[in-house]
């Protein structure tokens, strides 16, 4: 007999197994059989089919008959089935009915043991530090009564309160503590900002709390660290009711008594977290974080390189100043000497001759108006063949004279003075190219008398002939050490700040990268990149500046040294008979202005070359010559200040024409030394720099000053071409940035 799916379900459903089922199956087919019977019908063991007989039977379901001495089994009655599943519909219904009232106790009982408190309890260092840390999971709002037993440097938990302030930092937590008005709690307050937090003093007798209490959502929690030991309550009235009081207290601090009024105020303060303590304190994480060692390597690291380019640049630009100075030195050096004085001297016995005492003065002369000249020498080429020989040498007035040249404690063949005739050994290709133009070294040459860089230029004859070479050899030893020792305090900063944030470094535990990773926000990245555009804005300032000061020092000196060494080109006797207009007439101007130009032709670079003296007032002094102004040359002839209009800021000067100082200009450049301007002056004729040096007399009076002027409009707005573009990119960007800041907020 095959029974529907849906009735062996039911019988399933009902605890029926499928042995039972099967039996029930063939005593349905047969009246009564035998367990071998049943067992040869269903391929089943006796063994099975006999336990779930049994089973059949104690449900009252199959009966058991002797028929002819043999037990056999059969179906009670069919309903006995029915009643049977009826029965077991109803337990299972009881059951389901028992369960949901258990369930309903169980909730009920659950409802009553809310409002009960809930304790929870910490032992030991390690406990504390656990209810602190859990206490972060609790709220967004610290209120903490604190005693405040001890400084922070003497507190047991000194070395965890780092990282905790640091987690709870980063959380946004902030705390609002109330603490005991003592010289420890006034400590405690002035690290407000530091530490994320608003504190406020009461008097001791108005807090007696001898333990640490904080409230953090529902919870209570109070800690002894005498003893070690916290303890959380879980208890929602409680924690308002701390609540409450705390801002009540928080309040009457809060506000000055005589502004209290008897309104109630609210049930909870808003506080606003100033935005001193939100940048010191973010300050304060980030260095204690990784990314503070991070960003410090990549700042040293920056530092450095831009430090080491710095020193690189200031190198060449020195570099380059000596040059140019060596070669201005040369070429106005190079007019002092009448070329018929040197073609008397070629040979030993010419030394005896006036005409060499007089060069070699002029030679010291030169030397001893700029201090950095070591060498002064004039050479000539020898017809035919392809060496230079000297003609004079300033160290060699008396070549008999034992002198330690090279200042090696010794006097040898290194010391030997160089009469006329005697032959250069050394290379001869920058003196046949000074014999066409003024020349300098590339770069500093050390040889067995010092490290120079040697300036040449041509002595020529009023044909415009070279008839020899002169030579000024510029000391660069001293300019090298101190160029070294300016930026070795820098090297020296930068490297120990290195190995302080590696041993820095040395001391965390977790990842570098990753934490950086964890923390990386786009607001944060923003910020970063604005502080250092604002960084990068600074140092470009001050490489601008720093530029436009080595550019002033650059033309400033070499404008003094071919002041100073062309000053002893002017009779006094020339200048004592200029003093109005008239004198441009006389043979003494046409003398002074044919040198003035001749330094002026002699160094392209120069824009003006004058003589001036001083008044009766120390602030006013006068023209004596130009080179710009002769009686034969219009009042008005060109546009000297170059601004397309013919005016009178284009007048020639004559003798006797004032001229108004600035306050400092007397007292630095007309001080009886060779000076330059280290600013710019602004006057009618553009900006400029001044070389000046002093004109004395046999007495060694101070009777004129010699006046060298370049104009540097051209290099500076160079230089501002440059750098001007790249701040105001800094700047824009910079703004940018924070706009992008503000409007995350």
């Amino acid at each position: 007999m095959t029974l529907p799916s849906s009735i062996e379900s039911a019988l399933v459903g009902a605890g029926f197994s499928a042995t039972e089922i099967v039996i029930l199956k063939r005593l349905l087919e047969e009246d009564a059989l035998t367990l071998r019977e049943i067992a040869a019908r269903t391929g089943k063991s006796t063994g099975v089919l006999d336990q779930a007989m049994k089973k059949l039977l104690r449900k009252g379901i199959v009966s058991k008959e002797d028929i002819n001495d043999t037990t056999k089994f059969a179906i009670h009655s069919l309903q006995s089935i029915v009643k049977w599943m009826e029965n077991h519909t109803r337990s299972q219904r009881e059951e389901l009915l028992r369960r949901h009232q258990n369930f309903e106790t169980f909730i009920a009982s659950l409802e009553k043991g809310k409002h009960r408190p809930d304790m929870e309890f910490f032992d030991g260092k390690e406990g504390m530090q656990q209810a602190y840390t859990k206490l972060l999971d609790r709220g967004k709002e610290l209120l903490i009564y604190d005693p405040v037993f001890c400084s922070i440097e003497d507190h047991p938990l000194r070395d965890f309160f780092v990282q905790y302030f640091r987690d709870r930092r980063r959380r946004g937590i902030f705390s609002r503590i109330i603490a005991h008005a003592t010289p420890l709690g006034r400590r405690f307050q002035s690290r407000d900002p530091f530490e994320y937090r608003k504190s406020l003093l009461i008097p001791e007798q108005d807090l007696p709390i001898t333990f640490e209490k904080i409230i953090a959502g529902d919870t209570v929690a109070c800690f002894n660290h005498a003893e070690q030991r916290a303890c959380f309550i879980h208890y929602p009235e409680l924690a308002a009711t701390e609540r409450g009081m705390f801002e009540a207290i928080w309040r009457k601090g809060s506000v000055p008594e005589g502004e209290m009024s008897g309104a109630p105020g609210p049930e909870r303060e808003e506080v606003k977290v100033p935005f001193s303590v939100k940048f010191l304190s973010g300050l304060r994480e980030f260095f204690l974080s990784r990314k503070s060692i991070a960003t410090f390597i990549a700042f040293a690291l920056v530092a450095a390189g831009i430090t080491y380019g710095l020193q690189r640049y200031t190198a060449n630009l020195n570099l380059q100043r000596i040059r140019d100075q060596a070669k201005s030195i040369a070429a106005t050096a190079a007019l002092q000497f009448d070329v018929k004085d040197l073609e008397t001297l070629r040979t030993f016995q010419d030394v005896a001759r006036p005409e060499y005492a007089k060069v070699i003065g002029q030679l010291n002369k030169i030397r001893d108006q700029n201090p950095l000249v070591k060498f002064a020498y004039i050479m000539r080429p020898v017809p035919g063949q392809e060496y230079f020989a000297f003609v004079a040498d300033a160290d060699s007035l008396a070549l008999k004279a034992r002198k330690d040249l090279n200042r090696d404690g010794f006097i040898d063949d290194r010391d030997h003075l160089s009469p006329p005739g005697e032959k250069y050994n050394e290379s001869t290709d920058k003196l046949k190219d000074a014999l066409s133009f003024p020349q300098a070294d590339e770069a500093p040459v050390t040889d067995q008398w010092a490290t120079i860089i040697a300036g040449l230029a041509p002595i020529q004859d009023q044909s415009g002939k070279t008839a020899a070479v002169i030579g000024v050899d510029v000391l660069v030893e001293n300019w090298d050490a101190l160029n070294k020792v300016s930026f070795n305090a820098i090297y020296s900063f930068v490297g120990l700040f290195l190995l302080f944030v590696f041993i820095r470094l040395a001391a965390f535990n977790k990842s570098l990268f990753e934490e950086i990773w964890m923390v990386f926000k786009l607001r944060k990245v923003l910020v970063t990149v604005g502080i250092c555009a604002e960084i990068a804005f600074f140092i470009t300032l001050f490489l601008y500046l720093h530029t436009l000061k080595i550019m002033k020092e650059e033309i400033g000196t070499r404008l003094m040294s071919i002041a100073a060494t062309a000053a002893s080109e002017f009779d006094p006797k020339d200048l004592e008979q200029l003093h109005i207009a008239g004198d441009m007439k006389k043979e003494a101007y046409q003398r002074v202005f044919t040198k003035l130009n001749a330094i002026r032709d002699g160094n392209p670079s120069i824009s003006y070359a004058y003589i001036m003296r001083q008044t009766a007032d120390p602030f006013v002094w006068e023209f004596v010559a130009d080179a710009d102004s002769n009686y034969y040359i219009p009042q008005v002839g060109s546009d000297i200040n170059q601004d397309l209009v013919l005016d009178e800021a284009d007048e020639n000067v004559a003798p006797g024409v004032q001229y108004f100082l600035k306050e400092n200009a007397n007292e630095k450049f007309f001080s009886g030394k060779p000076a330059y301007s280290e600013d710019f002056l602004i006057d009618q004729w553009g900006r400029f720099l001044d070389g000046t040096a002093p004109i004395f007399d046999q007495d060694h009076r101070l009777i004129s000053v010699l006046g060298i002027s370049q104009y540097v409009s051209d290099e500076f707005e160079l230089i501002r071409k440059h750098f001007t573009p790249i701040l105001w990119f800094l700047v824009l960007f910079t703004a940018f940035l924070m706009i992008r800041i503000l409007s995350f907020r």
